[in-house]
């Protein structure tokens, strides 16, 4: 089904060089990719996300894939409980969905308070997108490991840990994700 748009969500700090390939390599294989780019660093708030945002919400139609990194990924779960994006695939990389705190970092204390899901909006993504995945290393800087497991649970995604990658944004330096693919790849087969 090469029909199939596919978003692709950046955090925090905005597009991870992952996403550059991905774009790159999910383009040659035929599918429509959407890449906004988002307010970052004290922009990242989800009133101001989700203004920004409607101006893609029209190229968004039928079956999508969503991968969403970082603060994505709790956006886009409570951009779905306000809007029927008809999402068949997510796979989040370093994605939270409950709140944490960083020392010393009020600006990304206040992004992830802002983007935080509730129960029911969270509820709501897993009972409307057919598969979840959820990959995340060992060693990632930013969101703590139990924080990253639970949101996999939290979705009822499928757990991908993969180790050394660390968050997977610009100080981890990841250039290629090919597990990405891979999933994309057998889900839309």
């Amino acid at each position: 089904m090469k029909d199939r748009k596919i978003l692709l969500i950046h955090g925090y700090n905005g597009v991870p060089q992952v996403f550059l390939w991905l774009k790159e390599e999910l383009e040659k294989l035929g599918y429509l990719v959407v890449m906004p780019e988002l307010p970052t660093q004290e922009n990242v708030r989800y009133d101001i996300w989700k203004n920004e945002f409607e101006k893609y919400k029209k190229d968004l139609d039928g079956e999508l894939i969503v991968v969403a990194h970082s603060g994505g990924n709790p956006f886009i779960i409570k951009y779905l409980n306000e809007n029927d994006l008809g999402i068949k695939l997510y796979v989040g990389l370093a994605g939270f969905s409950d709140k944490f705190v960083t020392e010393g970092r009020k600006d990304l204390d206040d992004a992830v308070e802002s983007l935080a899901p509730t129960d029911e909006e969270i509820n709501n993504f897993k009972n409307n997108v057919d598969a979840r995945y959820a990959i995340y290393s060992d060693d990632d800087h930013i969101i703590p490991l139990e924080i990253l497991k639970k949101h996999a649970d939290n979705i009822g995604a499928e757990h991908l840990l993969i180790s050394g990658i660390g968050h997977m944004g610009k100080k981890s330096n990841l250039q290629t994700l090919p597990q990405v693919l891979e999933i994309i790849g057998r889900t839309s087969a």
